[in-house]
């Protein structure tokens, strides 16, 4: 019995595909086909995806929203395992409860890490409940954001590391599980742990605080909501940021307006806003987003981070590090 029919038998014969087009996964709407491809709809099947390809020594990539990844023209040779395992539940609440009634100071809060961060955001609004607000329409799944240490106003804190308690993740050196604390992940700016090991988040509990006007905190989300729309490109395919910002420092040697760390004013003074090749574009609205404005391919957003990269290292000399990932063959 081959691999193929190995994965069947143990995952489900009508729910591992050969040859699934990627494009539809992610929100580039670029990439080649997963040789097998498998949808996760539980905590239970990502544990039982992850451990078969392990037993079965398939090479295999989790795929969560579809966010902050570029896919090869020529897909990916292994299995992709689409995380859909997606839940949201209070498990403790700390508080008093008095005549007046109850008095709840912060909550525990589990969730799947298949679970949209907009639909994690959405579930602790609805319970008065602040620190993930910030999560509110950003894209992506819990597991992605926990790898990148998803943020909004990083000089506020609002990191999803910085509200993480603890998770359970699956270790692709050893096909194990283990359950970790916050400090395990060395959480900095766009930055886990486990984008050097490869491990794998596969459930989460947050500690949220109660919020002292729960209209007030709704309003705060939803401007945070307007204002990204108004920075970033909306409605159009693209992945998120594709570079990380600069530092400080070289923010301060190139004397940026008001130190802006902002690898989109690099960019335009770069004079790249707009440029194209094929079907991808930087975009006019904010330059640290490329799009896929006509059938793009991934070696044509692949050539403009290149032109990017040449151009800041020419002009500035700096070195831009990109902040999506790769998946696939890029030779």
């Amino acid at each position: 019995m081959d691999k193929f029919e190995q994965l069947k038998q143990i995952l489900g014969l009508l729910r591992v595909f050969e040859n699934e087009p990627l494009a539809k996964h992610t929100y580039f709407k670029i990439g080649g086909p997963a040789k097998f491809f498998f949808a996760a709809k539980s905590v239970e099947d990502l544990k039982l995806a992850l451990s078969t390809a392990y037993n079965l020594q398939i090479p295999f990539v989790v795929l969560g929203g579809g966010a902050n990844v570029l896919i090869s023209d020529k897909g990916f040779d292994g299995l992709v395992i689409k995380n859909q395992a997606s839940g949201v539940k209070l498990v403790g609440i700390k508080g008093t409860i008095g005549r007046t009634g109850r008095g709840i100071k912060n909550a525990l809060i589990w969730t799947a890490s298949g679970t949209l961060m907009n639909q994690l955001a959405k579930f602790t609004l609805d319970q008065g409940l602040l620190g993930l607000e910030f999560l509110l329409s950003v894209p992506g799944t819990v597991g992605g954001g926990l790898k990148i240490n998803a943020h909004f106003e990083v000089e506020k804190g609002e990191f999803i590391g910085n509200r993480l308690l603890s998770a359970t993740l699956f270790d692709p050196k050893t096909g194990s599980f283990k359950k970790v604390d916050r400090d395990y992940f060395n959480f900095s700016y766009d930055s886990s742990k486990i984008q050097k090991t490869g491990e794998i988040a596969i459930e989460a509990v947050f500690k949220a605080d109660a919020a002292s006007d729960k209209e007030e905190l709704w309003q705060k989300a939803l401007d945070d909501v307007r204002r990204r729309n108004e920075e970033q490109p909306v409605g159009i395919a693209c992945s998120g940021c594709v570079f990380r910002n600069i530092s400080k420092e070289d923010a301060i040697r190139l004397s940026t307006p008001n130190l802006t760390t902002s690898t989109g004013y690099i960019i335009e003074k770069l004079d790249l806003k707009g440029a194209k090749i094929g079907g991808a574009q930087i975009s006019d609205k904010h330059a640290n987003y490329i799009l896929n404005i006509n059938g793009a391919a991934a070696h044509e957003v692949i050539k403009l981070i290149d032109l990017i990269k040449t151009k800041a290292r020419e002009t500035f000399n700096l070195n831009l590090k990109e902040e999506i990932f790769l998946i696939g063959d890029f030779n």
